[in-house]
Parts: structure tokens; C-alpha cells; sequence
């Protein structure tokens, strides 16, 4: 019986230690995703134009990670910013902010201005994740300024020279901080249509974030701007009876510049219901774009 006992207390303390190891390794794996971080958050910003390059702007679009998968997906879009008449080429690399460890990075999609990296083999208990861009612009175009640049600081021109004084391709590192990139266990490569169709609905989403913002915030500010004038031109015409014939004419010069300052209000309000109509519209061609995509895929 006393054996008995015995093995059954053995067999509890046995499960008791096993579940607190698991709970301890959840915790201990799991911790980056609830515990308070107060390191400043050091992520490269979405949407907006991150320069650094000679010829190219670059906006960050989307940056996902899925766990399961140990990887993360960067979308972003290139602008030709430069007065290189060939636009540049890019290479990219990735690299852990702890341990300058490099990760395989391919490009999965890429048309036009719109790349789309795929950063494989990234721990869940990653920080940061640099990937670097680098420009390679036209070697002809480098030529031929490296040339006009000789000639004029009156240097000799040889191919030597050239090569020596030829510009070095330009870097720019984006970042993935783990409290900013996006978990998405449903992540994996898509078909060209699929990349297309999503890089228009990131556009979709950023105009109705516009639309929103004028509509919320923009107008009825305007609103809020023409009351107060109101108000202040009710108080001056309320006060006309007590002033003089000569302050009465600087009290009518007072009004006549806050509603002219009315009318200026006007203007921008019709003005911002203009951008909206024609943000709409935007909108409205880029779903026919969706459409078009999805009946050619």
C-alpha cells in the first residue's frame, strides 16, 4: 500500500516538474512577445519616402513574419529620384542586429518599381532585422561623369584614373524591429498575381486612410474655424453701439478681414472635398485593376 503511495506521489512530483519545464521553456520563448521593452523602437517607417541612395527613394510597404515558418516577407516600392537617364539595379542582403549573422534573402516578385524579399530563417527570438539595399547605377553613366569631373578639376584622364575615381555603389539598410513587423502564421509565397493584387490593396488601404483623415480631422476643423470666427465677428458687431463713428470704422475694417478670412476657410474646405472626390475616384480605378488582375490570373 505504502509502495503504492509512494509511486503515486513520484508519478504527481514527475508531472508537476515536467509541467512547470514546459511552462518555463513557453515563457522563456515567448517572453520578447509580453514582456516590456523599453529599448527605443528603431523600425523603418511604413509609407512613407526613406532616402540614403543616389537615384532612388524607397517607402516600405509591408514587413510580415511567420514564425512557423521562420520567415518574413518585405514589400516596398522603389522611386527614381535621381538624374540618371537608366535607372539603377539593387542587390539585397539581411543580416541579425545581435550577431551580424546573414539570413538567405530572395526575391520572390518584382515588376517595375515593386519588389517583394522574402528573409528566410529568422528565429522567433530575433530583435532586429537589417536588409541591406544597394544601387547599382548604369556603369556608362558613372563613366562619363567620372570623366567630366576629371576634366574639370584639370586631371589627367586615363582609364586608370576612371576606375579609381568611379563613385562606389550606395547602401541603405531598412529595418524590421520585432514590436513593429507583423506576425502572420498564414504567410507564404503567392502567385505574380497575388503580389500585384495585394501591392493594390496596400495602395487602397493608404487612400481611405486619407479619405478617413480628411474627413474626420481636416473638415470638420474648417468647421470648427469658421464658428469661431463667427463668434468673434457676433462680439465685435454686438460692441458697435458703445464706439465711436471713427472706432466703429476700425470695428467694420476688423469684420471685413475675418469674413474674407471666411471665405479663405471656404476655399480650403472646397479644396479638400475636392482631393477626397478625387481620391475616391483613384479608388474606384484601382478596383477595376483588381478586377482586371483577377479575371486575367
Amino acid at each position: 500500500m505504502k509502495n503504492k503511495l509512494n509511486r503515486g506521489l513520484e508519478n504527481f512530483v514527475y508531472k508537476v516538474f515536467l509541467s512547470l519545464l514546459a511552462v518555463s521553456a513557453i515563457l522563456f520563448f515567448t517572453s520578447k512577445w509580453w514582456l516590456y521593452d523599453d529599448d527605443p523602437i528603431n523600425q523603418t517607417p511604413f509609407n512613407q519616402d526613406v532616402a540614403g541612395l543616389d537615384q532612388t527613394t524607397l517607402v516600405l510597404k509591408k514587413w510580415h513574419y511567420n514564425p512557423e515558418k521562420n520567415l518574413m516577407e518585405i514589400m516596398l516600392e522603389t522611386k527614381h529620384t535621381g538624374t540618371d537617364n537608366v535607372q539603377p539595379t539593387f542587390a539585397f542582403a539581411a543580416k541579425a542586429s545581435q550577431t551580424l549573422d546573414p539570413y538567405p534573402v530572395k526575391i520572390v516578385y518584382q515588376k517595375e518599381n515593386q519588389f517583394v524579399l522574402h528573409v528566410e530563417q529568422v528565429q522567433a527570438d530575433y530583435q532586429l532585422v537589417g536588409v541591406f539595399i544597394k544601387e547599382f547605377r548604369n556603369p556608362k553613366i558613372l563613366e562619363s561623369a567620372t570623366r567630366d569631373q576629371l576634366l574639370a578639376e584639370g586631371k589627367v584622364v586615363s582609364d586608370e584614373a576612371i576606375s579609381q575615381n568611379m563613385p562606389k555603389p550606395k547602401e541603405k539598410v531598412i529595418v524590421g524591429d520585432y514590436r513593429k513587423v507583423e506576425v502572420d502564421t498564414s504567410l507564404k509565397e503567392k502567385t505574380p498575381a497575388g503580389y500585384q493584387e495585394e501591392f493594390v490593396l496596400l495602395e487602397i488601404e493608404q487612400l481611405d486612410k486619407q479619405v478617413q483623415s480628411i474627413k474626420q480631422k481636416q473638415l470638420p476643423l474648417q468647421d470648427e474655424i469658421i464658428a469661431s470666427i463667427n463668434h468673434e465677428i457676433d462680439q465685435l458687431e454686438s460692441e458697435m453701439i458703445y464706439k465711436t463713428d471713427e472706432e466703429k470704422l476700425e470695428v467694420q475694417q476688423q469684420i471685413a478681414k475675418k469674413k474674407s478670412a471666411i471665405e479663405d476657410v471656404h476655399e480650403k474646405q472646397k479644396q479638400y472635398e475636392q482631393r477626397v472626390q478625387a481620391l475616391q475616384q483613384k479608388r474606384e480605378k484601382l478596383l477595376e485593376k483588381i478586377e482586371k488582375i483577377r479575371n486575367e490570373k
